[in-house]
C-alpha cells in the first residue's frame, strides 16, 4: 500500500519517516520546492523513540504526491486544511482515503468542500483525535520522535460504500483505535482546553517574549480549575452527541501510561521542560481557538447547551489580538442541527 503525506512539518517529517522505516511506500508533500529537493536529496535522521537514516521521496507538486496514495495523510494546521483540501480536490482519485492528523474538525471541513466528489469516487474521510508521536524536527536533517502515544481515536464520515476505515490503515497505526464518529474524534482533542487558558492568562509574559517553562512555571491551581470548566462544557456536549469521552487528566494517563492524581501535577510532571511560545501569534491562540474551542461554542449554542467559560475565552482572545475567531473558525455556518447530527452518521435526534 502507498501513502502521501501532505505537509513536511514536525508531524509530517515523522510521520513519513515512521511509514518508511516500517517498509510502506510513501511520498511527501512540502510547499516548498526547496525543502522537497532537500529532504529527497538528503533524507532524514530519525532519532528519538527511534533511531534510522530515512530514505525520503519528496515532492512540491500536489498530483505527483497523491497519484499513486490509497491513504492521503495530512499533517498540515488547521488553518491550513481548506486550503490543501481545495487542492487536492481535481486530482483525487477513485477509492482514495484522506486522514487528518489531529482532526479538529478537519472531516466536516473535508466534506464540505469535496462535497459530491467524495461519493462520486468513493472518498473516505477520516480525522484523528491527536497527533500520534511528539515529535521535533529541526529542519536540518533530523526529525525526532520523544514519544509514542497510545490510544489515539480516529474515526470517519460514514458513505454508502464505506462505513469504516480502512483495517490496512489501522494495522500500520498500532496507536489508533477506532471511534463512533467524527464527533468523538474532534470532542476528544482535549489540547484545546489546556493550551488556551495557560496562554490567555500568561499573556503579558508571552506578549513581553519572556522565556519561562509553559507548565512547570505558566500554571497555577486556578488556571488547572479553569481547564477544567472548559473541559466540563466539552463533555456535556459529548454526552449529547453520544460521544464516549473521559475528562483531560485520564486521557493523558492514557496516552502517556502514567498515573497522576490532579491536572495540577500531570501537566508540568509530563511536559516539564516545555517552553512557553515569545509571541500569542502562535498555534495556541490561532489554531485552538478557531478550531477548537469555537465549534464546541457553535455547537452548543445549536443544541442548547450554554458554554460560559468557552465563550469566555474566545471572546478575550478576540478582543485581545484584534480577530474575529467565531468568524475565522469551524462555525457549522449554513448546517442545520439535522446534518451536522449526519456528519457523525447518528440515527436518533438530539
Amino acid at each position: 500500500m502507498s501513502y502521501a503525506v501532505i505537509g513536511a512539518g514536525n508531524t509530517g517529517q515523522a510521520i513519513a519517516s515512521y511509514l518508511s522505516l516500517n517498509g510502506k511506500k510513501v511520498k511527501l508533500y512540502s510547499r516548498s520546492p526547496i525543502k522537497a529537493e532537500r529532504l529527497t536529496q538528503q533524507g532524514l535522521e530519525l532519532k528519538g523513540v527511534y533511531s534510522a537514516k530515512i530514505s525520503i521521496e519528496a515532492s512540491a507538486n500536489i498530483n505527483e504526491v497523491i497519484k499513486d496514495a490509497e491513504f492521503i495523510i495530512i499533517t498540515t494546521t488547521s488553518f491550513g486544511h481548506k486550503p490543501i483540501f481545495r487542492q487536492l480536490k481535481p486530482f483525487l482519485k477513485n477509492n482514495q482515503t484522506i486522514v487528518i492528523f489531529p482532526g479538529y474538525w478537519g472531516a466536516a471541513e473535508c466534506k464540505e468542500v469535496l462535497g459530491p466528489v467524495m461519493e462520486d469516487r468513493n472518498i473516505t474521510i477520516a480525522e484523528t483525535s491527536a497527533m500520534p508521536f511528539v515529535s521535533k524536527a529541526d529542519n536540518a536533517g533530523s526529525v525526532y520522535i520523544n514519544r509514542i502515544k497510545k490510544n489515539v481515536q480516529v474515526s470517519s464520515i460514514p458513505t454508502s460504500k464505506n462505513p469504516s476505515i480502512s483495517t490496512t490503515f489501522l494495522d500500520a497505526f498500532p496507536q489508533l483505535i477506532p471511534a463512533n464518529n467524527i464527533f468523538e474524534t474532534s470532542l476528544n482533542n482535549t489540547n484545546v482546553c489546556i493550551h488556551t487558558p495557560i496562554t490567555l492568562f500568561n499573556a503579558s509574559r508571552i506578549d513581553a517574549s519572556e522565556e519561562f517553562k509553559f507548565y512547570t512555571n505558566g500554571v497555577s491551581p486556578l488556571t488547572v480549575t479553569y481547564v477544567e470548566k472548559l473541559d466540563e462544557e466539552r463533555r456535556k456536549l459529548a454526552d449529547l452527541f453520544l460521544v464516549e469521552t473521559i475528562d483531560i487528566l485520564t486521557l493523558l494517563n492514557d496516552f502517556y501510561e502514567t498515573d497522576y492524581s490532579s491536572l495540577y501535577e500531570a501537566l508540568p510532571g509530563l511536559f516539564p521542560e516545555a517552553i512557553a511560545p515569545t509571541t500569542l501569534n502562535h498555534r495556541y491562540m490561532n489554531e485552538d481557538i478557531p478550531f477548537g474551542l469555537v465549534p464546541i461554542s457553535e455547537l452548543g449554542r445549536k443544541v442548547g447547551i450554554e458554554t460560559p467559560y468557552t465563550d469566555s475565552i474566545i471572546n478575550t482572545a478576540s478582543l485581545l489580538m484584534n480577530k474575529d475567531f467565531r468568524k475565522e473558525g469551524v462555525n457549522f455556518e449554513g448546517l442545520t442541527k439535522e446534518e451536522i447530527v449526519s456528519l457523525g452518521g447518528l440515527t436518533q435526534p438530539i
